[in-house]
């Protein structure tokens, strides 16, 4: 059963079969230390393009013993700089001078505790990629349970090498029940709508090679360990294309939540802050950007918008402005110089709650009046700001822990229409990074698509399969 092989724990790299179930107490000693070195160039490899680390793959893996013992030192102390320079500190960098090879190789291991579980993954897929053909499926149409089809059984294959089917048929043909539940599987693991209906997106995930999984499990826990330096024993993470937030207390996950972020066009960013203020019942005062694209094409068809939508309309000095809707829908058509501010209430945008931190571009997280978005698989939908599906419990947390006024927090509860801003006792980071890549506690690879296409694995596999001037020409 091929999902068995992503829970073992293994400590030796190796591209044959043999090596890859053995247990390590079966291999050499010396077999042993250059096999986990592999590992970890293995992974940097896939990163970082520089033909060096491929040259290092071949003498660890081909490479006689005088040329290991050759090159060895020189490999770890390429390893450990290449974790410096993305501010991870290793053991390695701690050890006497006179540590045995066996402990200076392991302590090039990253502190984190989903290394091994990333690496036995990528381990994986690399012997896939050496071992199968991987061309794409291409069956035309969409593909139901229940759908005859010719490529059913390559879909079933893929899903059985991918680890999401048990056992399968080379004849099968018949999209049945267990091909069914091995895909919703798998669309569960790829963020997509779980209803084992086989479309385009399905598709796509199923068509990428094992190589260009491997790159983005590496180039994202890369990203990742390198980013956790940042992190404090207390925050609030927002992964993007995971369409996720997490808060994280006393170096715990307190709860989690799905979110809604920003549409391909108008991206949330990559940017961290310190969040200094809970607002309940806030305005919504709308950016000029989002006024002109959207908001005054609506006034020019329906001149009663503002007034059915709640908003106030200030001229720069603050005066408020009240024009009849013809006034209004001719007004949308030219030169617009007003303010527009959104009533607290049921049907304002940023809900009930928002979540302030100082920054340049007017991001903010915030509760939604949609919440039926939230059922969506694809939750790029926003504007650019973060709406928080569990936004009451987050409210909770923060008036619990870090508001000042609880009595007026309190008393606040039952009013619907006042606008309040509470300070806090202490700032909560917040950090918003784009990860969708990573292997969780369950041992599961999890993906997501790249909704912002930030992610180049093209050029990387191109790079990785380039000849080395350093390999060795005899092998």
């Amino acid at each position: 059963m091929v999902r068995c092989c992503f829970h073992r724990v293994a400590l030796s790299f190796a591209v044959i079969l043999f090596l890859y179930f053995t247990p390590i107490t079966k291999i050499a000693a010396s077999d042993a230390v250059y096999n986990t070195l592999a590992q970890h160039v293995l992974l940097i490899s896939l990163t970082d393009s520089s033909v060096q680390w491929q040259a290092y793959l071949t003498i660890l893996r081909q490479g006689t013993e005088a040329e290991k013992l050759e090159y060895i030192d020189t490999i770890q102390n390429e390893v450990d700089r290449f974790w410096a320079d993305k501010s991870v500190e290793l053991q390695y960098r701690n050890l006497a001078s006179n540590a045995s090879l066996q402990k200076k190789v392991f302590s090039l291991e990253p502190p984190v505790d989903d290394y091994l579980r990333v690496l036995n993954h990528i381990r994986r897929l690399m012997w896939l990629d050496n071992r199968h053909e991987w061309q794409p499926i291409v069956p035309g149409g969409f593909l139901r349970p229940g759908d005859s089809h010719q490529t059913i059984s390559a879909i079933s294959q893929r899903l059985w090498l991918l680890g999401d089917l048990s056992s399968r048929s080379e004849a099968q043909h018949i999209y049945d029940d267990t091909i069914a539940n091995a895909v919703v599987s798998f669309q569960q693991r790829h963020g997509l709508k779980a209803d084992a209906v086989i479309g385009p997106n399905t598709l796509h995930w199923l068509n990428q090679t094992p190589k260009q999984r491997a790159i983005l499990l590496a180039s994202n826990f890369v990203a990742k360990t390198s980013y956790q330096h940042q992190l404090s024993e207390r925050y609030l993470l927002v992964n993007i294309p995971a369409f996720e937030m997490v808060l994280v207390n006393d170096s715990q996950i307190a709860m989690t939540s799905r979110v809604i972020v920003g549409k391909a066009y108008r991206r949330t960013p990559v940017m961290s802050g310190q969040i200094s203020n809970v607002v309940i019942n806030p305005t919504w005062t709308v950016p000029k950007k989002l006024l002109r694209r959207d908001i005054l094409p609506k006034v020019a068809k329906d001149g009663d918008y503002f007034r059915d939508r709640q908003f106030d309309v200030f001229d720069r000095a603050g005066i408020k402005i009240d024009k009849t809707a013809d006034e209004w829908q001719m007004a949308a058509t030219a030169a617009f110089p007003y303010r527009l501010v959104q009533r607290p209430g049921e049907i304002n945008a940023l809900g009930r709650y928002k979540f302030h931190f100082k920054n340049d571009l007017n991001i903010y997280l915030h509760d939604t009046p949609d919440k039926w978005l939230f059922n969506k698989a694809n939750r790029a939908l926003s504007s650019g700001c973060i709406r928080i599906e569990k936004v009451q419990q987050l409210a909770e947390w923060f008036a619990d822990n870090v508001v000042i006024d609880k009595r007026t927090w309190a008393r606040m509860q039952s009013n619907q229409k006042n606008t309040q801003w509470f300070s806090l006792s202490q700032t909560i980071p917040v950090h918003i990074v784009y990860w969708n890549a990573w292997v969780g506690e369950d041992n599961l690879a999890q993906y997501r698509n790249d909704i912002y296409h930030l992610n180049n694995t093209d050029k990387t596999v191109v790079a990785n399969n380039a000849t080395s001037p350093l390999q060795l020409t005899s092998r």
